[in-house]
């Protein structure tokens, strides 16, 4: 059997800000999302000033997101029976390094793309241990009482620095180049990492196994307790029709705002900018919300309020109403993420969070790929509208099913919840 070991018995702080842990937690994933905006903005800029091709975006996003899903099935084991802080700690530190590849070639006056993809490559690689580590991590952070606001705190400020980041990393790269960027992309997870490393040991939980189970028998394990509790699948499953159509749409936000609304490149960011700055504003409300009455009704309605909003584009021909449909579909993300992610935490134990949630990231993450390839293959053939009026039926269709079909009541009843 597995047993938590906590190094102190003290509870948390009352008020979220005042645990100095939990803070510099915030601090390091804040830099940590920030730097991670500049690097795919200056990995984007480098790779199209090397090939001039638009497919190597796609190519780029493949090699991040194929290798990841991998990744994502086998880890999950090992991420219960590791140190969560030092794996958060030890990914920050290998992106950090594999940032300055870039650099190394250019002072070799060498113009070639593999150390992008190398980028991709390892970025893809590490997200499936730091995800799964920090999710597991918070809950030894805070009161059970407090993992909605921590999530929608740490959830709102990752979206706020998508915002800031574009366009602060592109005046930062026609300053002072993409492959200088980069070293500042270096410094920056370096520098969360280190913010990491210094935590306080007393909040830092150790999960020690005494049972020298297989990696399989884990696997399984995780893989059980996910399958036999209606509410945590079918959360994940309706999440991962989202990420498709998120997938779908990484490849149409530029030919939408560029050839079918005529826009710029500074239309084209605020574009970009919409959606994480609404889901900004709605973390903000989300993480106020302690019990959630009528929880299938907010949830759900929220990704049928997303997917609406993707029919909306397809009939849009105003840049500023495309940005305007952007933001209000960012605000109502946080209403099922926010509480899907504090549902997990809550009810898996501990012991357990790293499969079960690695479980849960790969059922989301492998609708993510599919979604960019049925994009980058179809774009040219249907046409941009019509595929983002496909993708929005499709999400309105399985949330309108998830609203009204009685199966889905047990979203709403709190004790089927808490005991799945």
């Amino acid at each position: 059997m597995s047993k938590h070991v906590p190094l102190s018995d003290a509870a948390p702080p009352s008020h979220l800000f005042q645990n100095v842990t939990f803070l510099v937690v915030w601090m390091g994933e804040t830099i940590s999302t920030l730097g991670g905006s500049f690097s795919t903005l200056a990995s984007s800029w480098l790779a199209y000033q090397i090939t001039g091709s638009v497919a190597t975006m796609g190519n780029m996003l493949l090699i991040y997101f194929l290798p990841s899903l991998f990744m994502q099935l086998v880890i999950g084991p090992y991420i219960d029976r590791w140190n969560r802080r030092k794996v958060m700690v030890y990914s920050q530190w290998a992106r950090g390094l594999v940032s300055l590849a870039p650099l190394l070639l250019l002072l070799n006056e060498q113009q070639v793309i593999w150390p992008l993809y190398l980028v991709s490559l390892v970025n893809g690689l590490i997200q499936p241990l730091y995800v799964p580590s920090s999710m597991a991590f918070l809950p030894t952070l805070v009161s059970k009482e407090q993992i909605t606001s921590a999530n929608a705190c740490l959830d709102g400020t990752s979206r706020l620095m998508m915002v800031i980041g574009p366009p602060v990393g592109g005046f930062v790269v026609s300053a002072i180049g993409g492959e200088f960027t980069l070293v500042l992309v270096s410094i920056a997870y370096g520098f969360s990492g280190m913010l990491l490393f210094t935590c306080k040991t007393e909040h830092d939980v150790a999960i020690i196994s005494t049972k020298k189970d297989s990696w399989s028998a884990q696997f399984i394990e995780g893989f059980d307790f996910f399958r036999q509790r209606p509410t945590l699948l079918w959360l994940g499953i309706f999440l991962s029709f989202v990420q498709f159509a998120l997938g779908v749409t990484s490849v149409l936000n530029l030919p939408f705002v560029v050839n079918e609304l005529h826009g710029k490149s500074f239309q084209y960011g605020l574009f970009i900018a919409g959606y994480p700055l609404g889901y900004f504003f709605g973390s903000l409300i989300a993480g106020r919300q302690k019990e959630l009455k009528k929880r299938r009704l907010v949830m759900i309605g929220s990704l049928l309020f997303g997917g609406s909003t993707f029919v909306a584009l397809a009939f849009t021909h105003n840049i500023w109403i495309a940005v305007t449909i952007e933001l209000l579909a960012g605000v109502a993300g946080p209403f099922f993420h926010v509480h899907s992610n504090s549902f997990f935490q809550k009810i898996v134990p501990n012991n357990l969070l790293g499969r079960v949630l690695s479980v849960r990231l790969l059922i989301i993450r492998t609708a993510m790929p599919l979604g960019i390839l049925l994009g980058s293959r179809f774009s040219e053939i249907w046409g941009v509208r019509p595929l983002f009026a496909l993708i929005g039926v499709i999400v309105c269709f399985v949330s309108f099913l998830g609203l009204m079909l009685p199966y889905f009541r047990f979203l709403d009843i709190k004790k089927s919840i808490e005991a799945s």
